[in-house]
């Protein structure tokens, strides 16, 4: 026993000491786990060693080796233990991933460099979003995914000949925990700084010898955790609850039914911003309520601005219900239909300007609401897999924003200057039909073939405008359009003019596009335990048209779809009797018609928004990861991505202050070149009963920017400094696992930092990540 101690101890200081390597790496800093190597949705397969993970990327269970994906893949416990509380903070176990949001709170995703900065609540995200195979086709619905959860698993590349949606950038898939034979119940509790308290629990079981069902609820609350640089005030509370009702039917052995209704309660402050400068777009029509602005200074992540007298929570709501039906027409092939409805409102202040001054302020409420239905057949052979399938959505979006855009003071004596209020407002509707198909051949034992096909088609109808705000307006564009063009405005009319015909009016458009994705790949497993990989594969997003203050109507031309021609080639070994896992992969891909929201110049307006394609763009890159067990209750992880963007076309663009650029040859927004992760944990025996465990996990984002601009002013103002996150955990479990306590630090070197630098308001600003947080955590299993 005393010569295992020996062994043990020599092997965490041999981890030990690779991790402080690693750490002082500028490219391999902060790498981190991708799995847990033994929990749930995990296979351990001997005492020592790293567990078989098991993942459904491909619509069926397969050991991760098998599968030539770029597939990163943890646990539901993982992510509890790690403080990924939701979608944005999976950036934690992903590397290539970045997360942020804008000023009006819609969530930005970009992975690989595949991305869209937009602000819109139809916004659709080229790295699409499922719970349990059901599409959350708009970033706004999930808020609620990280409720009681088996796993979570990331797949880059595009995505679509084998369900749900297309995407261009990858899919990220929430598997939820399922009701149980046997009856079982749980809850995982923390406690932290600001009084951050969420509380998750469940209860499964069988209802009778056909029936099971699991009830999980999660409430997430805080208190205010941003300071005025003003005045004495503070904001950033959380109130989120969220719940889940699964029940599973099996009335015969052929036929199941899996039922999911589910929602949550956002009652949240948004974010404030923090303003770094002040870039008039106007300087003729400055007021006094910006020049007296404060600014936020650096280095403190807690402080921000806002309006006083404001209120900051929102009343956002989500809820869905979903039917999963299954019956097996053979003993190796079944037909799968899965049908679902979801509903999202919302109704949200936010402080755009990210000052005291009253200078762009709005108000968002709207709604989404989708159908989706999809059936498929899959099944298998001795050599062949398959699955072959259709589906079909509707979404109905309504997006309303009141915009407030100054203190309605007049200045110079320009007779619309005291215009304070407007409107913004689309409908959208969009009908989605989709067709696809795709094997896996098995050519020889070792040898595999896979080919994909999918066709899509969208009709998509829009009308919107920019238009006057009704009685609070009080005829203050009446008067303004009367002044420009000798035209009288209704109460509540909209005020959007078509320079080409010259009616001012609502704008209203349709686009119907369709596009055939394709993926094709060889897998070959020279030995066992180890796979080499290729596949090309073509994507394609959707067109979208934007919700913006449209003072005139090609502000609404939509961006058409974009597509993505991606080249990958990877290799994922099991070596040293499975104490390391290495997986690597190197990608490239041929961009075309990349979606933008950038900006021109308007001779009343000044620099207003549009939706752009770039035609031209590229990306290239490399992963590495290495899982290490080199000793009982030790496991140490690496995680590095390499990401290269450009754009490839001559495009002339404005910065986000409005200054004349080429988008040619700049970096991509929103995309560090280097991002990392790095992890130990140890875990052994204290007592007869007891095991203690540690943990550090180290997250690296490397330098990025959030607006385009060559120039050293758009390089200063909107740069995103590379940042390195340390987070602790120390604690005890019971031998069996049916119980664990946590003590946990979070940033622990209060690291200041941030996720977007942009502008808005004649205000640049940052969007601050959360200061060093500590606490406890508890829970348990019966």
């Amino acid at each position: 026993m005393a010569n295992n101690f020996i062994v043990t101890k020599q092997c965490l200081r041999a981890g030990l000491s690779i991790w402080v390597l690693i750490g002082a790496s500028p490219l391999l800093a902060q790498v981190e786990p991708v799995a847990a190597p033994a929990s749930a949705g995990v296979e351990s397969t001997s005492s020592e060693g790293i567990g078989e993970i098991v993942v459904t990327a491909q619509r069926r269970a397969e050991k991760l080796n098998d599968v030539g994906i770029s597939v990163v893949a943890a646990t539901g416990d993982t992510l509890i233990s790690r403080g990924v509380r939701g979608i944005e903070e999976l950036t934690k176990i992903v590397p290539g991933l970045t997360a942020t949001q804008t000023p009006y709170g819609t969530p930005v995703l970009t992975l690989r460099g595949v991305g869209f900065y937009e602000s819109s609540l139809a916004s659709s995200s080229p790295v699409a979003a499922y719970i349990d195979e059901i599409p959350l086709p708009y970033t706004r619905m999930a808020a609620g995914t990280s409720l009681d959860l088996q796993r979570v698993e990331v797949l880059k590349g595009p995505q679509g000949t084998l369900f749900g949606q297309n995407s261009t950038g990858g899919a990220i898939n929430f598997i939820a925990n399922k009701p149980t034979d046997e009856f079982h119940a749980g809850f995982d509790a923390s406690l932290g700084r600001f009084m951050d308290t969420d509380l998750q629990a469940y209860v499964s079981g069988p209802l009778s010898s056909t029936l099971k069902a699991r009830l999980a609820i999660r409430s997430h609350q805080s208190d205010d955790w941003q300071r005025s640089v003003s005045r004495d005030d503070t904001m950033g509370a959380a109130h989120l609850v969220s719940g889940r009702f699964l029940i599973d039917w099996n009335p015969t052995s052929r036929l199941s039914f899996e039922l999911n209704l589910n929602g949550f309660i956002d009652k949240s402050d948004t974010q404030a911003l923090a303003a770094t400068s002040f870039q008039p777009n106007n300087p003729a029509a400055i007021q006094p309520a910006e020049i007296a602005a404060v600014l936020t200074p650096p280095g403190n992540n807690r402080l921000a601005d806002w309006d006083a007298d404001k209120t900051f929570d929102r009343d956002n709501w989500f809820y869905q219900a979903a039917l999963k039906t299954t019956y097996a027409v053979s003993d190796s092939a079944d037909i799968i239909a899965i049908t679902a409805y979801q509903h999202f409102k919302q109704d949200q202040f936010s402080d755009s300007d990210a000052t005291n001054a009253e200078t762009a302020d709005s108000t968002q409420s709207g709604y989404i609401k989708s159908f989706s239905q999809e059936v498929r057949l899959q099944g298998s052979t001795p050599r062949l897999k398959y699955v072959l399938g259709a589906n079909y959505s509707r979404d109905s979006i309504y997006d309303n924003t009141l915009y407030i855009v100054g203190d309605g003071s007049q200045a110079h004596g320009i007779p619309f200057l005291p215009i304070r209020i407007g409107r913004t407002r689309s409908n959208q509707l969009a009908k989605t039909y989709a067709a696809f198909a795709n094997v896996d051949y098995a050519v020889l034992p070792r040898l595999s073939v896979q080919g994909g096909l999918r066709y899509t088609k969208q009709d998509r109808r829009f009308e919107g405008c920019l238009g006057d705000p009704g009685p609070i307006g009080n005829g203050q564009w009446a008067a303004l359009f009367s002044f420009l063009y000798g035209t009288t405005i209704p109460l509540g009319g909209c005020t959007t003019l078509n320079p080409a015909t010259g009616v001012i009016g609502l704008v209203t458009q349709s686009r119907k596009e369709d596009n055939i994705s394709w993926r094709g790949a060889i897998n070959y497993r020279p030995a066992n335990g180890t796979l080499l990989y290729v596949s090309v594969s073509r994507g394609y997003k959707q067109g979208s048209y934007p919700t913006v203050g449209g003072s005139i109507s090609t502000q609404y031309d939509p961006a058409k779809q974009e597509t993505l021609l991606a080249y990958e080639a990877g290799v994922k070994a099991s070596l040293f009797d499975r104490k390391v896992q290495l997986n690597t992969a190197g990608f490239y891909y041929d961009y075309k018609d990349k979606q933008l929201r950038g900006k021109f110049s308007d001779v009343i307006f000044g620099t207003i928004e549009q939706l752009f394609n770039i035609p031209k763009s590229r990306v290239y890159g490399a992963e590495l990861q290495i899982l290490a067990a080199p000793a009982r209750g030790l496991n140490l992880q690496g995680n590095v991505t390499y990401t290269n963007s450009k754009i490839r076309s001559n495009f002339p663009n404005l910065t986000p202050i409005g200054q004349p650029t080429n988008l040619q040859g700049q970096s991509f927004e929103l995309t560090p070149k280097w991002s990392a992760n790095a992890s130990i944990d140890y875990d052994a025996p204290i007592g007869a009963t007891l095991n203690g465990f540690a943990g550090v996990d180290v997250n690296y984002q490397g330098k990025q920017h959030g607006g385009y601009g060559t120039d050293a002013t758009s390089r200063a103002l909107f740069s995103i400094d590379a940042y390195t996150l340390v987070d602790l955990r120390l604690g005890i479990h019971d031998r069996d696992d049916r119980w664990r306590a946590q003590v946990y630090v979070r940033n622990l070197t209060d690291k200041y930092y941030w996720t977007n630098a942009n502008y808005l308001g004649e205000f640049t600003y940052r969007q601050l990540g959360m200061p060093r947080t500590y606490g406890v955590s508890a829970s348990y299993r019966y």
